[in-house]
């Protein structure tokens, strides 16, 4: 891979970024960025949508540089700064599976491509019309790449520690809260409570004669805290309003983590 300065070793998917108005989300990707962030985490899936000019699934990307991440992330380009929450995922990878720069091309090319070329092709093609005249549409510094898929397939990534270098959260020492909710572990919690005096009555109906119940201990471990594997001790940078700053590793995993 080329060490150029302006091509990192990493590419990021944004959970979120400055939207249209009308603009529809699936149903998977509901909820703000950091929601998204961690459905990804907690599913250990990263999945795609039809897009604008798309007609098939397609997940994306950018290959910003680390100044063009700290530009998004303040003040961004035409809508707003991004959210800053995503994934850091590492490039030679996504290459190996699939994913490939966008093709930046004129509403008249688009239509030509769409006729004589695979569809994987047209899906990776972006309109770009930086005349107003025209309809302005530019979208270069995004500096989009995407992972196409057929109409018939679903468009899930499966995210592995090998893929992804760490993530991009929002405020510092920020952890991903527990798959299962804190009321619901209570609630286990309390409804295995409750069954003690029955189950000591069944032990004490059940045992040798001069035998005796000493002590029964109840663990709920594994029950707050299971994310999925890939969610294991990844890199963290925070954005702090100015930079991101590295936040050390995070998410270590209560009873193992859940491949």
């Amino acid at each position: 891979m080329s060490t150029h300065p302006d091509l990192p070793k990493t590419l990021v998917h944004f959970t979120g970024r400055p939207r249209a108005e009308n603009e529809e989300l699936p149903d998977f990707a509901q909820g703000d960025a950091e929601d998204r962030l961690v459905n990804i985490l907690h599913s250990g899936v990263l999945r795609g949508n039809t897009t604008f000019w798309t007609d098939a699934p397609v997940i994306c990307f950018s290959e910003v540089t680390e100044e063009a991440r700290r530009v998004m992330l303040r003040e961004g380009v035409r809508r707003g700064p991004y959210p800053p929450w995503g994934l850091v995922l590492d490039r030679e990878r996504l290459i190996a599976v699939g994913a490939r720069p966008a093709l930046y091309v004129s509403r008249t090319e688009l239509a030509l491509i769409k006729e004589e070329l695979p569809q994987r092709t047209y899906n990776r093609c972006v309109v770009y019309e930086p005349d107003a005249a025209k309809g302005r549409s530019d979208w270069l510094f995004e500096r989009e790449w995407r992972l196409c898929y057929g109409p018939a397939q679903t468009a899930a990534l499966k995210i592995t520690p090998e893929l992804v270098a760490g993530v991009i959260v929002g405020r510092k020492g920020w952890m991903p809260p527990p798959r299962q909710s804190a009321v619901h572990a209570a609630s286990q919690l309390k409804s295995m409570l409750e069954d003690i005096p029955s189950m000591v009555q069944s032990l004490r109906e059940n045992m040798p004669a001069g035998a005796s119940v000493g002590r029964i201990s109840v663990s709920s471990g594994s029950w707050t805290t299971k994310f999925a594997g890939a969610a294991d001790r990844l890199a963290r940078w925070y954005w702090d309003g100015g930079a991101l700053v590295e936040d050390g590793f995070s998410f270590g995993v209560t009873g193992g983590p859940e491949q």
